[in-house]
């Protein structure tokens, strides 16, 4: 009997066994082949580096969060616990993992978008400049035609065909690009499925006809219908350069509002880290305050501790850094964000020297305000960026003609809020190594090669705002 109770259970053990090696094995096979995943980035991100700069920084932008995130030590820890059979760990390790994989898969869509996007937009661009030249040689033709007297005007024939021709190239290259750039999808006319033309394909034919007319009609020497045929060709021309104008600022509303709510998710992230270390520094200072001593060496373990959390928010601060500059246009946010990293910079360094003091509390507290405000700054125009999206076609209606300038990311009064916070706290910062430096020369002996750095980037920090300041002043009058 027990024989026959124990072959089973042999049986399902050696069963358990295999599977978990299979699964093990499985796991290893992915780990391995994540982490030549990692590599084969790298070498993308390399070697695009002066052919592609953007993909390049885009492609560090993954590897970047990859890093942050430890996936691949992550996988090898998990093929730990399988071997361990650790199945309820291993579960809940893998649906984390699963989660962060999805992440960075959307970042890779979203660098493939990035690089459709802008490619639309560059090939958009080049529309509107030769259909700018266009405009531009027709209304100068028009003012030729008014100008002339009637018998002259045969004359002016060779030109007209000119523009056409032009006109006739401009359009060929739209309809190949019609169906990879964003314009006017195609509609079809009706009893002619085979000859359906887009919005921006028939506009272009309109122009093309008014522009034999306005030939003929100078051949003729009929000067009031040549210029009417010519004013006619001109609307058109700028109701289809307003469309162009239109589908830019579109993209460009996609891009912004994409990068801002990178923004938000990374900033929301710091804040968090930023203050769990902040509250831990506080544990650790009321510790070493109070009546009974502490242990030392748990004392020094814990600030190391928390000295590789705040590297982990320096990390995550340049990588934001690299999202902002490639914008370009929130300098202000750029300047604070460069601040609050000398910021966690230095409580780094003082939470690596175990010093716990209120001095380390309060350069805390100033990143956290930092980066509350870079948050509710960055919030606020996703806020407006969404309600521009929604009531796009309104303003449109209400403002007449288009507007080719981009939106900045950040707006004009959020800038000016954070250069007052910068400038509060490079005062205070001021007040503080003034009263240090006091206090260090009460003693003969001290050394005051360590303010150097801190002063020198404490002026820097000043002439970046008053050079700020000037550009958005000067940005403003423009």
């Amino acid at each position: 009997m027990f024989r026959r109770f124990l072959a089973p259970g042999l049986m399902i053990f050696f069963g358990i066994s295999l599977q978990a090696q299979e699964l093990s094995d499985k796991q290893r096979s992915l780990a391995g082949r994540y982490d030549q995943l990692e590599r084969v980035l790298l070498r993308l991100a390399e070697s695009s580096a002066h052919s592609n700069p953007r993909q390049a920084t885009l492609l560090k932008k993954v590897l970047l969060e990859s890093k942050d995130k430890l996936l691949v030590q992550r996988l090898e820890t998990l093929v730990s616990a399988l071997e361990r059979r650790q199945f309820s760990d291993a579960v809940s390790s893998q649906s984390q993992i699963e989660q962060d994989l999805i992440i960075l898969l959307k970042m890779l869509e979203n660098v493939n978008r990035d690089e459709q996007r802008e490619k639309e937009k560059e090939q958009i661009k080049e529309f509107l400049r030769d259909l700018e030249e266009i405009l531009y040689s027709e209304r100068a033709l028009r003012n030729q035609t008014r100008q002339q007297e009637p018998q002259n005007l045969p004359r002016l024939e060779e030109n007209q065909r000119n523009i056409r021709i032009r006109t006739q190239s401009l359009r060929d290259r739209i309809a190949e690009h019609e169906g990879t750039l964003p314009l006017d999808g195609p509609e079809q006319e009706q009893n002619q499925p085979q000859q359906y033309q887009s919005p921006t394909q028939r506009s272009l034919r309109n122009v093309l006809e008014r522009m034999k007319q306005a030939e003929q009609r100078l051949k003729q020497a009929e000067k009031e219908e040549a210029i009417e045929e010519q004013e006619e060709v001109m609307a058109e021309l700028q109701r289809l350069k307003e469309e162009l104008e239109k589908i830019l600022r579109q993209l460009r509303e996609e891009e912004l509002l994409q990068t801002l709510e990178k923004l938000e998710e990374r900033f929301k992230r710091m804040l968090q880290q930023e203050q769990t270390i902040r509250s831990q520094t506080e544990m650790l200072f009321n510790e070493l305050t109070g009546e009974s001593a502490p242990d030392q060496r748990q004392t020094k373990i814990r600030a190391d501790r928390l000295a590789k959390e705040q590297q982990s928010v320096i990390e995550d601060a340049e990588a934001t850094l690299l999202l902002l500059r490639e914008d370009g246009t929130a300098q202000a946010m750029v300047e604070s964000l460069l601040q609050a990293r000398f910021d966690m910079s230095e409580v780094k360094s003082r939470l690596e020297q175990t010093t716990l003091d209120t001095i380390t509390l309060r350069i805390e507290e100033a990143v956290i305000d930092a980066l509350r405000e870079m948050l509710e700054s960055v919030q606020s125009a996703i806020k407006e960026a969404r309600e521009r999206r929604e009531n796009q076609q309104q303003q449109q209606q209400q403002q007449g003609e288009s507007k080719t300038g981009e939106e900045p990311l950040i707006q004009l009064l959020a800038e000016l809020r954070m250069i007052r916070s910068m400038q509060r706290r490079v005062n205070e910062r001021t007040g503080r190594y003034d009263s240090e430096i006091k206090q260090a020369l009460k003693n003969p002996d001290a050394d005051l090669s360590s303010f150097k750095q801190a002063v020198e980037e404490l002026a820097r920090q000043q002439n970046r705002i008053s050079r700020i300041l000037h550009e958005l002043r000067i940005g403003k009058t423009q």
